[in-house]
């Protein structure tokens, strides 16, 4: 049982130290659209005000800045923790047109 419990807390530690924290300027006129992290990290969307942080579905949402009903603005920064499943977030600003005219999406 000690053998157990002590595989199991090499495994947490492991993934611990596979995590991360990335900043991300959430800003109007992004280039940089997609970012690839381990399970279990922290994005930090930053920004002061203006803006939201929404996740869409599908990467055809994505493409097209479709498939969300929040179009509030919130005052930032957000600090979204990236799920514990392996795959594709699609993250949009919901505000405005800042999606499909200013580039504010990041696929993760």
């Amino acid at each position: 049982m000690k053998c157990f419990a002590a595989l199991i807390l090499t495994v947490a530690c492991v993934h611990v130290a596979l995590s991360e924290t990335v900043d991300i300027d959430w800003t109007l006129g992004m280039t940089e659209n997609a970012v690839c992290v381990p399970p279990g990290s922290i994005i930090n969307f930053v920004w002061e005000h203006g803006h939201n942080v929404v996740e869409v579905a599908t990467q055809e949402d994505f493409d097209a800045c479709t498939g969300f009903t929040d179009h509030a603005a919130y005052t930032g920064p957000l600090a979204w923790p990236v799920p514990e499943a392996e795959g594709t977030y699609y993250i949009v600003c919901g505000v405005g047109s800042h999606c499909d005219v200013g580039n504010q999406q990041l696929a993760v």
